[in-house]
């Protein structure tokens, strides 16, 4: 049996420009361990690094663009050295019912 290590961090700043919300964000994420439901003892590295902004013009409209940097490690023994990296840009919205 092995150690599990690993956290995240996140930091946000909310304010307000006229009637607009605006909240820029950032968050770090690090996790080394496995996970004992999976088969075959698979191991992770996970790193990545998220930054973004929530745009709301109004209560019942949100926008979002976030864009994530990921390193990860994924090892069992069928895959011994699967190691993938790379980045991705979310862009979402939302609509609220309230």
């Amino acid at each position: 049996m092995r150690d599990l290590k690993g956290g995240y961090v996140t930091v946000s700043y909310k304010t307000n420009i006229g009637h607009h919300i605006l909240i820029p964000f950032g968050r770090y994420q690090y996790y080394k361990g496995g996970k004992k439901h999976e088969l075959d003892a698979r191991s992770y590295e996970v790193e990545e690094y998220e930054i973004g902004v929530e745009w709301q013009p109004i209560k019942q409209f949100e926008f979002v663009a976030m864009y994530t940097i990921s390193s990860r490690r994924f090892e069992d023994f069928k895959k011994q050295d699967n190691f993938q990296d790379g980045s991705l840009l979310r862009l979402q919205a939302q609509i609220n019912f309230s």
